[in-house]
Parts: structure tokens; C-alpha cells; sequence
């Protein structure tokens, strides 16, 4: 027999089995909520670790990025709200909600197909413009040009100085608008389409347009975190029902 080989039968390797631990016996159900300037506030839940000793759950729960769409959180009549989707960011914990704050906002990939058309010009500019409280939102606007009225031409193509000629009025106008709101009142301004409207009777003038649309936006830069600031924004925060989140546990470990 070969050296260092086990004879059959011999009591090697490890005594017993392991004991199986299931896995969602060890986590908690958080409610993820909104700010104030939306409707539903409770639009989401998570799991998470419990804390267990060093290793913390509201370590694990910051910076954790959560998308609804705008149709679930106003369930208002907006054409545009099914096609929109908004991103938050959890920064403070309390209880079991996590409070967020907006990190960005895009359109849906079939709306942005629908409005490409031929024999027009596209018109984009990438606008980086500074809240009244600190925080840089990089904006990606979209414009597409239409024929006048009586046209014989079959494009709409737009000379470049126009084009360069709104790209500029966009930008003033935009950064000159947010610098005098909060990031609360930005987001009301980009997503009931309030600054995407006041963009298209500015640029209209110079040459006719059609979609104008503010089709993606993302917060780059936020200020210092301040603890009561979010929950000036947040106002009252709904109670979380432990009916809920006890159904919820129950049907998960069923």
C-alpha cells in the first residue's frame, strides 16, 4: 500500500454534518420611502442582515440605490410619468425606513425610440447646473426640429449656429433656474416637465421644435450630509405597518 494512503473503512475526515442555518432567519424587512414631494411615500421593500456583532446593518443599508417609476410614486395623469423612472439613495435609517434622497432620473428606452424620427435634426446638450444647497445635477436635454407651417421641403434640417444658438440659451437658461431651488424643488421642475416646458417656449423662437425633454438626470455631487436637512425634506414619515412585514417574513420562511 502506498504511503500515506487511508485503508477503507478507516475513520477519516470530518465527524457529522454541518447544521443547515436558513438563510432569512438571520435578516430584517426595511420599508424604503420617499421624500415628501411624492405621493407614495412607501414605494419599496428590502432585506438586510441583522447586526450581528461589528459588522452593522445600517452599514450594509447606506448608499443603496432603489428605482420606481414616476407613474407609482404621483398616480397623477402625466403623459410621460409611465416612462419615467427615478432613483433614490438611502442615507439615514430610522426604525425600520430608510429615507432617501434623489440620485437620478432617466426616461425608458422605448419612449427615447419613439421620438427619433427622419429628416429632422436632434438636438442635444449635456448641462451641469448647482442646487441652492449644494448638490450638481448633470442634465441631459433633447430636442428634435419640426417643419413650419406651409413648408414644401421635406427635412427640417436646422443650421449649426442655430443649433449652437440653443444648446446655449438651454444651458444659461437651466442653470440660472436650479440655482435658485432647493434639490426638492428640482425634482418637481424635472419631473412634472415644469423646466423642459419653460425650455421649449424659450428655444421655439429660434428655430421650430417638437419633444423637447429632459431625458436623463444624475446627481454627481451632493453636499456635506446633514442630518436634519432630510428630514426637513422627508416631513412626517408614514408608520410602517408590522402586520405587513410580519406576512411578509412568515411567507418568505414558508
Amino acid at each position: 500500500m502506498a504511503v500515506g494512503k487511508q485503508k477503507k473503512g478507516g475513520k477519516g475526515g470530518k465527524r457529522g454534518k454541518k447544521k443547515t442555518v436558513e438563510p432569512m432567519a438571520r435578516k430584517e424587512w426595511y420599508d424604503v420611502v420617499a421624500p415628501a414631494n411624492f405621493k407614495t411615500r412607501q414605494f419599496s421593500k428590502t432585506v438586510c442582515n441583522k447586526t450581528i456583532g461589528i459588522k452593522l446593518a445600517s452599514d450594509n443599508l447606506k448608499g443603496r440605490v432603489y428605482t420606481a417609476n414616476l407613474a407609482d410614486l404621483d398616480q397623477a395623469t402625466g403623459k410621460d410619468q409611465p416612462f419615467r423612472n427615478v432613483k433614490f439613495a438611502v442615507q439615514e435609517i430610522q426604525g425600520r425606513n430608510l429615507l432617501t434622497q434623489f440620485h437620478g432620473m432617466n426616461l425608458t428606452a422605448d419612449k427615447l425610440r419613439s421620438l427619433v424620427r427622419k429628416w429632422c435634426t436632434q438636438i442635444e446638450a449635456v448641462i451641469e447646473a448647482k442646487t441652492a444647497d449644494g448638490y450638481t445635477i448633470r442634465l441631459f436635454v433633447m430636442a428634435f426640429t419640426i417643419k413650419q407651417a406651409n413648408q414644401l421641403s421635406k427635412n427640417c434640417y436646422a443650421k449649426d449656429r442655430l443649433v449652437k444658438w440653443c444648446r446655449l440659451r438651454m444651458t444659461k437658461m437651466v442653470q440660472k433656474r436650479l440655482a435658485k431651488v432647493d434639490i426638492n424643488q428640482a425634482v418637481t421642475l424635472l419631473t412634472q416637465d415644469i423646466l423642459a416646458d419653460s425650455l421649449f417656449k424659450r428655444c421655439n423662437p429660434i428655430v421650430p421644435l417638437r419633444d423637447v425633454k429632459i431625458f436623463k438626470a444624475k446627481v454627481i455631487r451632493t453636499p456635506k450630509f446633514d442630518a436634519q436637512k432630510l428630514l426637513d425634506s422627508h416631513g412626517v414619515i408614514p408608520v410602517s405597518h408590522e402586520g405587513e412585514t410580519k406576512e411578509v417574513e412568515e411567507a418568505v420562511e414558508a
